[in-house]
């Protein structure tokens, strides 16, 4: 067994990926070789979600394409806007959120079995 004491995770390698990548000698975290600052600074949030998915920065007519299709996606079941009514109002967004997914997921698995 490995007795080692390591300082927080310096050193420790935890998954490899070929999405993102620190790069400490221009002190940048990196997407699909484009530094994140650069990304911040000159592109939506669309677009970066284009990148990460296709592995490039979309063209005009593939960032409309996706930007249609992403709406058409947004659109909330019945049982999860009934879910989200049900919480207190002074819960946060995220945590209606998260709890309303989860909650679909699980009973999703249960009608599954």
């Amino acid at each position: 067994m490995n007795t080692d004491i390591k300082k927080g995770l310096m050193g420790v390698t935890v998954d490899e990926t070929s999405i993102s990548k620190v790069m400490p000698e221009i002190n940048s975290l990196t997407y699909r070789g484009y530094a994140a600052q650069d990304l911040c600074a000159n592109c939506k949030f669309e677009e970066v979600a284009y990148l990460i998915l296709n592995g490039e920065l979309p063209n005009k007519k593939q960032l409309k394409n996706f930007e249609k299709q992403e709406k058409k996606e947004r659109k909330l079941s019945k049982t999860i806007l009934q879910d989200i009514k049900k919480f207190s109002k002074k819960s946060s967004s995220y945590g209606c959120c998260k709890n309303s997914c989860q909650y679909n997921g699980s009973r999703r698995q249960r009608n599954k079995r």
